[in-house]
């Protein structure tokens, strides 16, 4: 890179951090008030609620990250449009192309960043504080993986492989451990049944652990140990934003396989791929409103409209994910859509600029 791109990428990525702590510290400000709703029930008291939201500060940076670029790059580039540095940059060569093509350079190396924090460090410490959250304050663990369902509650866990459309489980294994940590029961069953209380499992296979021996026992029936609602079934596991590019295609996969459909699960999938080209695009998309009228000392109307129009379509991009759950339509298409949008405009307003 040369020194024309180190420039930008100091400015630019100055502006970008410091619009992110700001924008961070709002969601963040936002859980943490949330969450002291439920500080004093089971063990959950607020030491508990800011572990959490330092927890779940990656996961923010994720989310937002594609606004705090673009409003990085205008507030970059207005600065040194402002300082008339970019007009010097114009009369000493510097076409609108070598412009562009720092700010590609720029905006990869943010995206690389970003996907970073939000593939790798974001999901194991949200799926971390989910299981926290749970124990503090007594409830079921839930968690989904390509290896089926994983359910906990105190000393006992649930592993259901299979849930068919209408809500049918199947293929289960039940793990009670003694208060030391050893294995006290393994319990295996081909399906269960909710009679409106509780959970009956059918065709079990019973084998119970002890000093003295092992006891294998077949039993057709048995109830399942474990206050599981059915309600809870309707919304089993972790959010899907919490979970990583990887493991949402793995779990996807895993719905499939067992003919059951993934809908939420696809839209985030492809929301998340986006991400990094969104960022790019905004971070050019920001340079046609301050370069526009580059020898106008006022330039505060162009920032602005950049901004909304930016802020506009990244809503727009998060109002077709609801849309594309809600009526069904192609995760693809939701999660692209946008994007051409945005490219769209993008080179139209560079258009206007030759």
């Amino acid at each position: 890179m040369q020194r024309i791109d180190w420039y930008l990428l100091r400015v630019i990525a100055t502006w970008f951090l410091i619009i992110l702590a700001i924008l961070v510290s709002f969601r963040a400000i936002g859980f943490l008030v949330r969450e002291t709703g439920d500080v004093g029930k089971g063990d959950y008291q607020l030491t508990h609620v800011l572990l959490l939201t330092l927890m779940r500060i990656p996961g923010f940076i994720y989310e937002i990250f594609p606004a705090a670029v673009l409003f990085g790059g205008l507030m970059g580039l207005g600065g040194l449009a402002r300082n008339q540095e970019l007009m010097a940059m114009r009369a000493a060569g510097v076409s609108i192309g070598r412009l562009v093509a720092s700010l590609l350079k720029t905006g990869l190396i943010l995206a690389v960043g970003g996907v970073f924090v939000g593939e790798i460090v974001a999901p194991a410490l949200e799926q971390e504080s989910e299981v926290m959250r749970s124990e503090w304050l007594h409830q079921q663990t839930i968690l989904q993986s390509e290896y089926g369902v994983w359910i906990r509650d105190a000393n006992t866990f649930v592993n259901i492989r299979r849930i068919d459309p209408e809500r049918k489980i199947s293929d289960i294994a039940v793990y009670t451990f003694a208060d030391d940590g050893t294995l006290k029961m393994m319990q295996s069953a081909t399906g269960a049944k909710y009679d409106g209380e509780k959970w009956i499992l059918q065709g079990v296979s019973e084998l119970e652990l002890g000093e003295e021996g092992n006891t294998l026992v077949q039993l057709s029936h048995r109830e399942l140990g474990l206050d599981l609602k059915m309600g809870l079934l309707l919304n089993l596991g972790v959010d899907p934003a919490f979970l990583s590019m990887t493991e949402l295609f793995h779990y996807i996969s895993f719905l499939h396989d067992n003919e059951q459909r993934s809908p939420e699960y696809e839209v985030v999938f492809w929301s998340k791929m986006v991400v990094p080209v969104l960022s790019i695009l905004l971070l050019l998309l920001s340079l046609p409103f301050v370069i526009k009228d580059i020898r106008n000392a006022d330039m505060g109307k162009h920032l602005m409209a950049g901004a909304i129009i930016g802020v506009l379509f990244f809503l727009v991009s998060k109002t077709a994910g609801f849309a594309g759950v809600v009526y069904d339509i192609s995760p693809l298409f939701v999660a692209w859509t946008p994007v051409l949008l945005i490219a769209a405009a993008t080179a139209w307003l560079y258009r206007r600029l030759v």
